[in-house]
């Protein structure tokens, strides 16, 4: 019988490449020999579907993570998460915020952590006690959204980029500054950001009858935002129009995949337990100014929520639905019924069922939202 444990390196190289971060673990365990190939991780992990990060236990205070592959929780014991609120995900980076304000940079599966500065105060010229903000509150709500640019393990001269305060404010810094630069030339509100080809691009949700806007920003000796020709209609389109218009709202997402950028819509009807109605997805066109409307994801699944989204391509896992868009709820809050509003959205038949028991997400201070292990 062949001694499996005495496969080449090389061989075994190769082979970790295939595998997802949980069978990367198993891998390593195997034997010895098995073990060293899998630490000089010469070759990543296969791809990710993104696990949800969730609250922490009351009595260990370790960290709750789903794995919708497997359908199974980890509880992971890092100190750097305790009691804090998770402002955003990017590459497998947790942006943290603790109760004094402390904002860090955490990769809660290798334990490196980056100290960020203190965010800025949640109205331009308060501090955070002449505003009268309960610290809890503060924490939850100063801020809003994080992403980086690029990997820091892969990049040490990355970016992160925060929406944050009572006006949604864009900020950004750079590794190795003090402070947070606040980027002008956006009207307040900016409603979700992402990194598309050297860029930064913002979207803002738009109000009744009007249409969204689109803004770029490239980090340089002029923190300065610049507005787009294009715009997308909120009512554009008679397939998806909304009926009771009186009653809904959108909030946009901006998303990339197949080397474009686009818009997904998502409704929202405030008069409903669980407001989420319906998302509609845009390819934008930016040398033309233009946009059509996708009636599919081309088989692709969209994770959506406060985290920098992710897209997928779920042809190798059994347990991820294609054209599809997986979503978590807004705000660390429950809703009429004591659910929340999380789901799958079926871009093909337009209908929406859960990924998870719609009654134990909720935390006091964090909605779950998505993160891609990155050992």
């Amino acid at each position: 019988m062949a001694d499996w444990s005495e496969l080449p390196a090389d061989m075994l190289e190769h082979l970790t490449g295939f595998l997802p971060i949980q069978d990367y673990h198993r891998f390593s365990a195997v034997c010895r020999n098995w073990g060293m190939v899998a630490k000089e991780r010469r070759h990543s992990p296969a791809q990710q579907i993104p696990w949800l990060a969730m609250g922490e236990l009351e009595d260990t205070k370790k960290r709750k993570f789903y794995d919708l592959l497997e359908d199974r929780h980890y509880y992971l014991d890092v100190p750097e998460l305790c009691g804090t609120v998770l402002c955003g995900s990017s590459y497998g980076w947790l942006f943290t915020l603790d109760r004094k304000l402390n904002f860090r940079l955490v990769n809660p599966l290798t334990g490196e952590c980056y100290d960020l500065p203190r965010p800025p105060p949640f109205y331009e010229g308060h501090v955070e006690r002449e505003i009268y903000l309960d610290a809890e509150v503060l924490q939850r709500s100063l801020v809003i959204k994080a992403i980086l640019d690029y990997d820091p393990r892969t990049r040490s001269d990355f970016t992160a980029l925060i929406l944050y305060g009572g006006h949604y404010t864009p900020a950004f810094w750079r590794a190795g500054n003090t402070i947070w630069t606040t980027i002008t030339g956006i009207p307040d509100g900016p409603d979700d950001i992402t990194f598309f080809e050297g860029k930064f691009y913002f979207v803002r949700t738009p109000c009744v009858n009007s249409c969204s806007e689109f803004y770029t920003f490239e980090v340089g000796t002029e923190p300065k935002a610049t507005k787009f020709e294009l715009q997308v209609s909120c009512r554009g389109d008679p397939n998806y129009i909304i009926e009771d218009i009186n009653h809904s709202c959108t909030l946009n997402y901006l998303v990339v995949f197949g080397g474009k950028l686009h818009l997904v819509e998502r409704f929202l009807d405030a008069c409903e337990s669980r407001p989420t109605t319906e998302f509609v997805l845009h390819e934008l066109d930016l040398e033309g100014n233009n946009y059509s409307t996708c009636q599919h994801i081309n088989g692709y699944t969209i994770f959506l929520g406060a985290s920098a989204s992710v897209v997928i391509s779920p042809s190798h896992f059994h347990n991820c639905i294609k054209d599809a868009i997986y979503f978590t709820n807004l705000a660390p809050k429950l809703y009429a019924d004591g659910t929340e509003d999380h789901g799958i959205f079926d871009m093909i038949g337009k209908n929406i069922t859960p990924y998870y028991p719609r009654d134990v997400f909720h935390h006091a201070l964090v909605p779950p939202i998505w993160f891609t292990p990155n050992p």
